[in-house]
């Protein structure tokens, strides 16, 4: 109370809405959300440039397409030789199927020729890389290796003596004829008529380039010419 009686308001005055002034953040919270926004933008920045570096990755791959390659070009080689590929294949017919080595079959259908055997080729015939003489009734060797050699006649049997051979005539061998394969057979005694026989030889000899091989038979009156089952063939192995 002042002097003469006047009143004063107090000078403290007290506001019991009022709230606490807010505290400053904390130095190590504000460093923390600073490297993850600086960690977020480089992020993202990364990713803008792998979009960028794809999208001209295709854009190059569509744009080789359109432009003309040269020959020279190693992919336009490989699919120019997968086209060809495609284009030269065609489907075999069916039934029909190539050796896979050098090989021939042949039966006979002709009177041999001064005791030479000579053959026919037809349907049933097979001369794959072999080459064959009509007129002499040779093969002819395209290819060395070893060969599997098989000649078949059937005959008429009677007292008379029969002889079956494979020969070779090769330019390596000035000397003539050589033998590989002989049969000889003979009947003191006379057969009953219409007997019939075969004769077969087989086997395996290692022939060159340029060699001729043949069937020759003595008495030739025996064989039965006109028979389908006689044949005469090789085989490379």
């Amino acid at each position: 109370m002042a002097q003469g009686g006047i009143k004063y308001p107090s000078v403290f005055v007290v506001d019991s809405n009022a709230r606490p002034p807010p505290l400053p953040p904390k130095p190590g919270r504000r460093q923390r959300q600073g490297v993850g926004a600086t960690l977020l933008g480089v992020l993202v920045i990364v990713a803008l440039c792998g979009m960028a570096v794809e999208a001209c990755f295709i854009y190059h791959l569509y744009s080789s397409k359109d432009k003309p390659t040269s020959e020279n070009d190693p992919q336009t080689a490989m699919r120019k030789q997968e086209k060809d590929d495609v284009v030269s294949f065609k489907p075999k017919p069916n039934g029909v199927m190539k050796p896979s080595k050098p090989m021939a079959h042949l039966t006979t259908g002709q009177r041999p020729n001064h005791g030479v055997l000579l053959w026919t080729e037809n349907q049933e015939s097979i001369l794959y890389h072999i080459k064959h003489k009509v007129n002499e009734g040779q093969l002819i060797i395209e290819k060395e290796g070893f060969y599997s050699v098989y000649s078949k006649i059937y005959l008429k049997e009677d007292s008379f003596m029969f002889n079956h051979s494979v020969l070779q005539i090769t330019p390596r061998y000035s000397g003539g004829e050589i033998l590989l394969l002989q049969s000889i057979r003979s009947h003191l005694k006379p057969q009953r008529p219409g007997t019939i026989d075969n004769s077969y030889l087989s086997g395996v000899f290692h022939l060159f380039k340029g060699d001729a091989v043949f069937v020759r038979v003595k008495n030739c009156t025996l064989v039965l010419s006109n028979s389908a089952a006689n044949y005469f063939g090789l085989f490379m192995i």
